[in-house]
């Protein structure tokens, strides 16, 4: 293929397309990030190749139990691969929607649907596998979801859903997250502010009406943590933007999830 990733002339594009998201339930690293991924990155949004309905094929096939869904409940097998880099080709088709715009509303109300519902099934939350690359899927699902919520039909109401997937994968976590997911969740939610789709106050309102779990109390110490590290990192990002405000309402969520301000 060359270092232009370049497909010769005469060639069935979605055939070779399709052949390159099959190597993304790889469990060779080299092959499936560093390879199959910037292939379809390439692909997909530098060179556009493939026509709307067949954009629309690609989706529906990677919001499936075929992809997405493929083993989900599985925690710690190699079915993680597929269902988190399905959620990054997710994320690349909603890019390319978002600048070419072939997408229906109601397609894109299925697909939130859709990703929400992986939020609040996957069990999955390993972050690098030795051996093995990145599993990754809290981040992974996060950037599919930012690309939700800067979609043409997605609005407050829309960005509501999203939260719940979000708050969902920061309430059940098994373990406080340790590759950086928070970053890529505080990005989400960033959007919503940035774009002026949701009202800061709004936002602290959301993080006030969290539920940490019961189960047990280490649980519920991952969560709250979890939730610590998102409020520090969205305070961060919204504050380099200009965008917190003077009297700075995420101070009062960090005092909920933070007992050692007094």
């Amino acid at each position: 293929m060359g270092n232009n990733f370049s497909l010769p002339q005469g060639i069935d594009e979605y055939s070779m397309v399709q052949q390159v998201v099959d190597l993304l339930s790889s469990t060779d690293p080299e092959l499936r990030d560093k390879l199959a991924y910037r292939i379809l990155n390439n692909w997909l949004l530098e060179k556009k190749l493939l026509p709307e309905e067949q954009l629309v094929k690609l989706l529906d096939n990677a919001i499936s139990h075929n992809m997405l869904f493929n083993r989900i409940g599985e925690v710690g097998t190699d079915s993680i691969f597929l269902r988190s880099f399905s959620s990054l080709l997710i994320a690349l088709l909603l890019i390319r929607d978002n600048r070419d715009q072939f997408l229906t509303e109601n397609k894109i109300r299925k697909i939130m649907n859709k990703l929400i519902t992986y939020c609040k099934s996957e069990k999955d939350y390993r972050g690098y596998v030795e051996g093995k690359g990145w599993a990754h899927a809290a981040a992974h699902i996060s950037d599919a979801l930012d690309e939700c919520v800067r979609n043409r039909y997605v609005g407050l109401e829309g960005c509501k859903l999203v939260w719940s997937g979000l708050n969902s994968i920061l309430e059940s976590a098994p373990e406080v997250f340790s590759s950086e997911e928070d970053e890529r969740i505080a990005t989400t939610v960033t959007a919503m502010v940035e774009l002026g789709k949701v009202p800061l106050s709004v936002i602290c309102e959301w993080l006030m009406d969290v539920k940490l779990p019961t189960v047990n109390e280490l649980t519920r110490r991952h969560s709250r943590i979890n939730f610590k590290h998102f409020t520090r990192c969205l305070m961060i990002r919204l504050s380099e933007k200009g965008l917190l405000g003077a009297e700075n309402d995420l101070i009062r969520v960090e005092r909920r999830f933070n007992p050692y301000i007094e």
